[in-house]
């Protein structure tokens, strides 16, 4: 397919542009350092009786892995697909012992649970953690690129967050100095907005309103638009804006649908082109037991990520759907910022994409920016041209959408693997 990044060129962008040691020719490209227990390389694209077979010697082991979401519930099933399909490619020798909502560790203490040793996997989000991850970071400060709109945003999305991770070796370096192995750069449900009580298009709309923000990020641009932000935990959201303590909130279709506050606030605004951080959240390992498994099984946990992708996709796409339906019987609308609202968030994106520019953790963050710049074209134009339908699907139309089935992403996949996550993948 025409307009999928060169590997080579790529490889050049990364040693010249980025100074970092990253090339598609590695013999085992983005482990930065990692190791495994030995064993003989499968080809990616390998049937399932390869792996079973590739692994039929290896010691069982039984992973712990931390959902974000209860059993069986859209948001946890990105996670109990994954350990599914593990489970049976593994031949059984791959098994999983879950642990739901969050229950070992709150999104601010997974990476010292998986460090600890009380999970094995989990999702990390660096973002409400900066101190912590001041590299990785850079990445979330560029979260707003992209589309925003509700089917070709998430793919785009995706490939963006993908490709610079895979360009800048230090993030996973930095994984692994706090005891980690980063398996999924980077995972989200969809674009953020404010939901309000009343349509707000405008600044003089939002001047003043009360928003409930997830990071220092979306405060920024809460205030750029005349709003007032403050933290407010996800539990409290409902009864903050049932009381009126907030006006609005930022969120996703997925977070207002799971929420259940969209009656209060069924008024969201958007830009279709300008977007507002998000705090996405990373797959990670146990670098000790990364390090433990036998090169195939490693080469599985890599090569099965897409039924992760499949089922956060497909789950974000379901609550996205009850989300608008949702809206629209509220009486409320999707509505476009008003011009003087779209200037100021775009300068506050600005502002932030600067910070990368001179962020002292990158070896040259200006040439970051620029590979996230030419990232997010490189992106739009390659999911433009995968033969899925409704890529441009508006928000009012999305509930038509998905009744008739979320379509077939395996070209997406396709050019995502062989593009990126080969990258990424040990041999």
């Amino acid at each position: 397919m025409k307009n999928r990044p060169n590997r080579l060129v790529r490889g050049a962008l990364a040693a010249a542009a980025l100074s970092l040691a990253v090339t598609a020719c590695a013999e085992d490209s983005g482990s930065s350092g990692a190791t495994n227990a030995g064993g003989e390389s499968i080809e990616y694209g390998a049937e399932k009786s390869e792996y079973v077979d590739a692994l039929a010697d290896m010691d069982p082991v039984e992973l712990v892995i931390q959902s974000t979401g209860p059993k069986d519930s859209a948001t946890g099933r990105r996670f109990e697909d994954y350990a599914e399909a593990v489970d049976e490619w593994s031949g059984g020798k791959i098994t999983f012992e879950f642990i739901y909502s969050n229950g070992a560790a709150g999104p601010t203490e997974t990476h010292e649970a998986i460090a600890d040793g009380r999970i094995d996997i989990g999702s990390v989000m660096p973002s409400l953690i900066p101190d912590e991850f001041p590299v990785t970071n850079n990445l979330w400060n560029l979260s707003h690129l992209g589309r925003q709109t509700p089917v070709d945003s998430m793919l785009q999305w995706h490939g963006i967050i993908f490709e610079l991770a895979t360009l800048t070796d230090e993030i996973d370096a930095e994984y692994e100095d706090h005891g980690m192995k980063l398996l999924l750069p980077g995972f989200g449900s969809g674009a953020y907005m404010p939901y309000c009580g009343e349509e707000s298009t405008s600044l003089d709309d939002l001047k003043n309103k009360g928003i409930a923000s997830q990071s220092r990020h979306q405060n920024a641009q809460a205030e750029a638009l005349g709003m007032k932000p403050s933290s407010i935990a996800y539990t409290e959201m409902f009864e903050s804006l049932e009381r009126g303590v907030i006006d609005c909130a930022i969120t996703t279709v997925t977070g207002a649908a799971l929420g259940g506050y969209i009656e209060s606030v069924p008024y969201p605004t958007f830009d279709p082109e300008v977007g507002f951080n998000s705090p996405g959240g990373s797959i990670a390992m146990s670098i000790d037991k990364w390090n433990d498994l036998p090169l195939p099984a490693q080469q599985l946990m890599i090569d099965r990520l897409d039924v992760l992708m499949q089922a956060n996709f497909e789950g974000a796409w379901d609550n996205a759907a009850a989300a608008v339906q949702q809206v629209l019987d509220a009486g409320g609308t999707f509505s476009n910022f008003d011009e003087d609202a779209k200037a100021a968030l775009v300068e506050t994106n600005q502002e932030l994409e600067a910070e990368v520019a001179n962020s002292d953790a990158l070896g040259d963050g200006e040439a970051f920016l620029e590979a996230a710049r030419e990232a997010e074209a490189r992106w739009a134009e390659t999911v433009a041209g995968l033969d899925i339908k409704g890529l441009d699907t508006s928000y009012e139309e999305f509930p038509e959408w998905h009744d008739n089935g979320v379509p077939d992403l395996q070209p997406y996949f396709d050019v995502l693997w062989e593009d990126v996550v080969a990258d990424r993948r040990p041999s």
